[in-house]
């Protein structure tokens, strides 16, 4: 087994989020919120897209110093998922998630591990 190669992929399902309209709807609030979850993982961007739908949703893509992360938004469900992919023992996408989770207070959320080698 090569010690170099390892995979960690971490997803975030967050159910009736307690944001408001206007934060629900805001590109900039989930480019900040993933900007900041990156940092708490303990990895940095390398760079990022976005895109906001009409009328509503927002998908953002990111390349990490360590892999990637995806966020995708559904505002009329309040439904937010986040995925995290890491290849470095070092990451820590788990507190990511989790910092997300309390950002966007949902009534209801999932941290899946997937477990990923060769």
């Amino acid at each position: 087994m090569n010690p170099y190669f390892y995979l960690k992929q971490v997803i975030g399902d967050y159910w009736n989020c307690d944001l408001d309209e206007k934060t629900i709807n805001s590109s900039d609030f989930f480019l900040k919120a993933a900007k900041d979850a990156v940092k708490i993982s303990k990895t940095s961007i390398i760079k990022y897209v976005g895109h906001k739908f009409d009328p509503h949703g927002y998908t953002l893509l990111m390349v990490l110093a360590d892999s990637s992360l995806t966020l995708h938004t559904w505002p009329e469900e309040k439904f937010i998922t986040v995925e995290i992919f890491s290849c470095s023992e070092r990451s820590e996408p788990e507190k990511g998630l989790n910092f997300l989770q309390k950002l966007f207070n949902p009534r209801k959320y999932e941290i899946k591990h997937i477990k990923r080698d060769i």
